[in-house]
């Protein structure tokens, strides 16, 4: 059996999928070790994982006052500072010398160096397509979505923002750059893309649903469909009963669970949405932070939950309402219900692309997020039968899908004697 060591940074939607990998590798067997920021200890300790924090830890919440940009540049400064990267990279070596292989998602920056310095077969877990671009397949890109969108339009191609965004993340990864030749390695192309790549095994955890297989992806690249890893840490069994309950005391509600910064700072969303579910007669489940809960709407059509794994929340509604992060669109797709996503930053605008050309969602615009908005969204989404039979039947593709299992099949293909 191998030693594996799996480096991870970001959000629950960056690290679930490489902790489900994790825990099933080591249900197989392996001995695996996990380097990551101090705040995913909870979710390892459930999965069982040996852990070690590595980094700054988590950045603090930003204040509901705080701006768009001045949250998003905190993050940026954050993930990409040169001396945190540097330090991470020191703190990575010894933990990696025993290691016969490393794993690590998107963020994990210094993993992608360590395996260089040490020499160390590694295996790249791209949490979403964004990570992986295809000129076959263009994305949407974060700041250049309404450029792209205007473009579209007139009939220019998306591929052309390809440049451009690789431009503006190596720019911005200049002194990560500086770092790599500082640690004396060679250049490995574009430093948020191809140096991230493995030459040995690209994992993309998401269903081929919406994400097919791209003829100009990396070698080795393999969308082996989602992880589901159940976040137990998250909430608690009275919290889920007391949402049962209420949703099997009426109609079905509509659930309402924004993620990234929204989490933090979702300004009057909560209170619109509220607005707009009463204007169609409709109850609301709203999913949010407990310090969110005493400025939050309230009413007997209205129940507060702080978070829980979706899985126990998403199949209570007649549809979701969410911000189209991959992991959060996947829970929704295995639920079967229609969703309605408000994408605001990073890669959602790209998942919400996929999940509406899947068929399975509607997608609202941010300068459209009023109560009149949403409840006429909201109204058309429940109105669609042919969009629920296609959730139908998409649900039933993914709950057959075992991303964890065909990872682990690729990852003992590339460790087996050659």
């Amino acid at each position: 059996m191998a030693e594996i060591l799996i480096v991870g940074k970001g959000g629950f939607g960056d690290w679930f999928p490489l902790l489900a990998i994790g825990q099933a590798l080591q249900q197989r067997g392996h001995h695996v070790r996990v380097a990551a920021e101090a705040h995913h200890a909870s979710a390892c300790a459930q999965a069982g994982l040996p852990f070690h924090a590595v980094g700054r830890g988590a950045e603090p919440a930003p204040g509901p006052r705080q701006s768009a940009w001045g949250a998003t540049r905190a993050v940026l400064q954050a993930t990409l500072s040169p001396q945190g990267l540097a330090a991470e990279v020191q703190a990575l070596l010894p933990l990696a010398e025993g290691a016969e292989l490393m794993l690590g998602n998107q963020l994990a920056y210094a993993g992608a160096l360590v395996r260089r310095l040490l020499r160390k077969p590694w295996v790249f877990c791209a949490a979403s397509p964004l990570a992986i671009p295809s000129r076959c397949d263009a994305p949407l890109w974060p700041y250049l979505h309404p450029a792209q969108h205007l473009a579209a339009r007139v009939g220019l191609r998306q591929s052309g923002f390809i440049g451009l965004a690789r431009l503006g993340t190596r720019v911005l990864m200049r002194p990560q750059a500086a770092l790599r030749r500082e640690l004396g390695l060679p250049a490995a192309g574009h430093p948020r893309f191809e140096a991230m790549y493995s030459e040995q095994l690209n994992l993309l955890p998401v269903s081929p649903l919406l994400a097919p297989r791209q003829a100009d992806w990396p070698a080795h690249t393999q969308v082996v469909g989602y992880t589901w890893f159940e976040a137990d840490f998250l909430g608690d069994e009275a919290q889920a009963q007391a949402l049962r309950d209420f949703a099997q005391a009426g109609p079905a509600p509509v659930v309402f669970a924004l993620g990234g910064s929204l989490r933090v700072r979702p300004g009057s969303f909560y209170e619109r949405a509220v607005q707009a579910c009463r204007r169609l007669g409709r109850r609301a489940i709203l999913v949010a932070g407990r310090q969110l809960h005493a400025r939050l709407p309230a009413g007997d059509d209205v129940a507060l939950s702080g978070y829980l794994p979706y899985s126990r929340v998403f199949g209570l509604g007649a549809a979701v309402v969410h911000s189209g992060g991959i992991g959060a669109i996947g829970w929704g797709l295995r639920a079967g219900v229609p969703q309605l996503l408000v994408p605001a930053e990073w890669d959602q605008f790209d998942n919400a692309r996929r999940a509406q050309r899947a068929g399975v969602a509607q997608v609202l615009a941010r300068r459209d997020w009023q109560a009149q908005d949403l409840a006429r969204a909201l109204g058309e989404l429940l109105e669609q039968q042919a969009l629920q039979a296609r959730c139908a039947q998409a649900a039933q593709t993914l709950r057959a899908e075992d991303g964890a299992a065909r990872a682990c099949e690729a990852v003992e293909l590339l460790l087996a004697p050659r």
